[in-house]
């Protein structure tokens, strides 16, 4: 898999994380999972689980991922591929805003780009939410805030040709990342 850009988008839970790092382990591709960018913030300001968080904070959040997405389109093999994460709400002007800002870089490099709606039923939500290894990384832990959300607020609409839907409830992580895989190699095969 060559020059892919892989943007997995879900809600808390879903196995953003995992199966980022199933595909770059898969591929040798690089992950920028959005709590790379978000806990540089977060661990100097102690945001935990459920806590409202200040504008602010994610304002100083989006420069660092401007940064990061500007190292991405100046400083890398033109052949090399990454996976984003994030929970990208519809009707938030600032995801929709991330998620063009991705879509442009890939445009930019000549990447495919392939966005995936990532989803889980409720009961893997609230085994998969209070796990320990989420609250080491500044992730919501709290399963009935993750459920709130879920419930109130849909993830960004997306409407591009490359996009792939995968329900994580009952597939392996592995097994997950390599149909992600297998559609990326697909759709760039494509032309898309």
């Amino acid at each position: 898999m060559n020059n892919a850009i892989i943007y997995l988008i879900g809600h808390y839970g879903v196995g953003k994380y995992t199966i980022g790092k199933e595909i770059t382990a898969a591929t040798g591709a690089k992950l920028f999972d959005n709590h790379l960018a978000n806990n540089v913030v977060f661990s100097l300001v102690g945001v935990e689980g459920a806590k409202t968080i200040p504008e602010r904070i994610w304002n100083l959040i989006g420069v660092i991922r401007e940064q990061a997405f500007l190292a991405i389109e100046e400083f890398t093999a033109p052949d090399a591929s990454f996976v984003l994460t994030n929970c990208l709400i519809e009707g938030n002007p600032r995801d929709r805003a991330y998620f063009d800002r991705a879509l442009a870089l890939s445009q930019k490099r000549g990447s495919v780009f392939v966005p995936v709606i990532l989803a889980a039923s409720d009961e893997v939500h609230a085994t998969r939410v209070p796990s320990p290894d989420r609250a080491e990384r500044f992730k919501m832990t709290d399963v009935a805030a993750a459920n709130k959300k879920r419930m109130e607020y849909r993830l960004l609409d997306i409407d591009h040709p490359n996009r792939i839907d995968l329900d994580t409830s009952s597939i392996p992580s592995r097994e997950a990342a390599q149909i992600i895989i297998d559609h990326t190699i697909r759709r760039a095969e494509n032309g898309r």
